[in-house]
């Protein structure tokens, strides 16, 4: 996953400062060390507090991104100049009713364990991330990440080769191409258009396609020089598609929540090829709450290869 993407007033060094380390406690697995995070919820951020009364999810995915690279460096002794790539990461909504609060100052804190992974000559390769996230005391939502951290050279190198790749291969042919003119805001969740992230869809059986619109002037997801598409952006791409992939199966796209998503980034995204996503939608049953369950298979494709697969879960209100 790309490093690029800002969580209001939390950059780097904010979350850095925010972040204590906890005592080892006698549960925890070999090697492991825990965290905890306090602060407000981010006010005025033009992509997390885009839907008035409701808190964005996505809010976990930033502050266990900055939280891992921050542990790495400081607390594994990763060398600086090794940059990290998450690759895997997983949130689940414990309830999704905490997320509706509208109340300003928020107190948000997230619990977080890092457990070192493939380490060579005392320091890890990888780490894996688990987290849980409250606000205001209750459980939010959990989830999971995983990063690995390569040497400068290898890191350009892969990118290289990641270019080369993309440039060179056929690109993909076939079934109807959706066009560039993005989607309803209301169909994926959003309420402002400058945050909508994929195009109006088009279906071909059971699979609805969409374009990923990438915009580097994007205030969220582009906050600095960038050759690829940044993580926060695809994550977004593959949470708008499967909430309209819903919305076009008949759901009430406002009544309609992501509960889990589960995402495996499996290399660069070019900024300057088509980048699309495809959406597979079957009944996921009835949850504990009554709740009809939508299950969506998701793949963002690039060039004739995948760059990134997923699997999230919907759940209808009422």
């Amino acid at each position: 996953m790309s490093q690029h993407a800002v969580l209001g007033a939390l950059d780097t060094t904010a979350v850095a400062r925010r972040l204590v380390h906890s005592e080892h406690p006698h549960s925890a697995l070999a090697g492991e060390q825990r965290f905890v995070l306090r602060d407000d919820m981010p006010l005025g951020h033009p992509l997390f507090n885009d839907t008035p009364g409701l808190h964005d999810p996505l809010v976990f995915v930033e502050l266990v991104r900055r939280a891992g690279l921050h542990v790495g460096h400081r607390h594994f002794g990763v060398p600086v100049e090794r940059p990290a790539l998450f690759y895997r990461f997983a949130l689940r909504l414990s309830d999704p009713a905490v997320w509706q609060d509208s109340a300003e100052g928020t107190r948000l804190a997230l619990e977080m364990r890092a457990e070192p992974t493939r380490t060579v000559a005392g320091v890890p390769r990888s780490l894996r991330l688990g987290g849980t996230l409250r606000l205001e005391g209750a459980e939010a939502c959990t989830g999971s990440a995983e990063l690995v951290f390569v040497t400068p050279t290898v890191a350009r190198n892969h990118r290289a080769s990641s270019r080369l790749g993309a440039l060179v291969r056929t690109p993909d042919a076939g079934g109807p191409r959706p066009g560039t003119r993005p989607t309803a805001p209301s169909l994926v969740g959003r309420c402002t258009p400058d945050n909508v992230v994929v195009s109006e869809p088009v279906r071909q059986a059971s699979t609805l396609t969409t374009t990923v619109l990438v915009d580097p002037s994007h205030p969220v997801f582009f906050t600095e020089a960038t050759d690829s598409v940044p993580g926060l952006l695809l994550v977004e791409a593959l949470r708008q598609s499967a909430l309209l992939a819903v919305a076009s199966d008949g759901a009430a796209p406002c009544a309609t929540a992501l509960t889990w998503l589960s995402v495996h980034l499996r290399g660069h995204a070019e900024l300057d090829l088509p980048l699309t996503c495809t959406a597979r939608s079957a009944p996921g049953g009835i949850d504990a709450l009554g709740r009809r369950l939508t299950r969506v298979l998701l793949t963002l494709r690039q060039a004739g290869r995948t760059t990134a697969q997923a699997e999230a879960v919907t759940a209808e209100a009422g």
